[in-house]
């Protein structure tokens, strides 16, 4: 992928992100924010969108009163709008809190988000 072209992908992914994140941070209780991480070499079967909540008690929370599937949904709604078609979004669709980073990576997103890809809910 052009450099012009992961530019364009990524103000198009923070943007629909972005308004995907406001959306949750009405509804849910302990939402904080939201990522992504992908390849550039082959975006659409690497891309993970992270919902990051305060605590694992509200993350918890909000996986037992199904809040997963809305989030789904704006993570369909915003890939979509960015331009991404994705087959089934569940699978690309990660959950964490802030409370687990600090214990397992003492709060470094960057580490947590990198070695791990595979271990969030």
């Amino acid at each position: 992928m052009k450099q012009s072209d992961r530019k364009h992908l990524e103000d198009q992914l923070a943007t629909m992100l972005g308004r995907a994140c406001e959306a949750a941070r009405e509804e849910l209780d302990g939402f904080q924010w939201v990522t992504h991480v992908l390849d550039y070499n082959d975006v659409q079967h690497s891309i993970q969108v992270v919902w990051v909540f305060d605590t694992n008690a509200n993350l918890a929370a909000a996986l037992r009163a199904g809040h997963d599937a809305y989030l789904s949904h704006l993570t369909a709604e915003a890939l979509d709008a960015a331009g991404l078609s994705i087959g089934d979004v569940r699978q690309h669709v990660g959950f964490d809190s802030e409370e687990e980073c600090a214990r397992a990576h003492g709060g470094d997103w960057q580490i947590r988000l990198t070695e791990e890809p595979g271990r969030l809910h």
